[in-house]
């Protein structure tokens, strides 16, 4: 996806990036250090670390009015909102701007479509 590279504070720490009209703090895995303020890139954004302790129950219940969108916490830690759109060979949900992999393990198909919500420790983002 289109970014607007905004600062990094070196190679695997923080970076922050804007992503249409959303402002992202990411692990940086594209070289941002070498890069110049307002540089467009292209990147791809994704959990490298999701909550493995939320609960099922948490996750599938903490979305009723189907949101798509993170939530930032603090560092690069977000609350994820969005809709499951497909489990095989991973779980992919839709959180408005682009899709992303979910700490959930199913087969049920009966997931597809329905709104969940879970906290991403780390957000990442490599050159793609």
């Amino acid at each position: 996806m289109r970014a607007t590279f905004i600062d990094s504070e070196g190679e695997y720490l923080e970076a922050t990036v804007k992503v249409g009209d959303i402002e992202l703090r990411v692990m940086d895995e594209f070289g941002g250090s070498m890069l110049a303020a307002d540089t467009e890139i292209e990147l791809d954004i994704f959990v490298g670390l999701a909550f493995e302790d939320e609960s099922w129950e948490s996750m599938f219940n903490s979305n009723p009015d189907c949101k798509k969108q993170l939530v930032h916490q603090s560092g690069w830690c977000y609350r994820a909102y969005g809709v499951v759109t497909k489990i095989q060979p991973d779980v992919l949900v839709d959180v408005g701007f682009t899709t992303l992999e979910a700490p959930i393990s199913t087969s049920d198909i009966n997931v597809v479509g329905v709104p969940v919500a879970f906290t991403i420790e780390r957000l990442g983002a490599n050159a793609s």
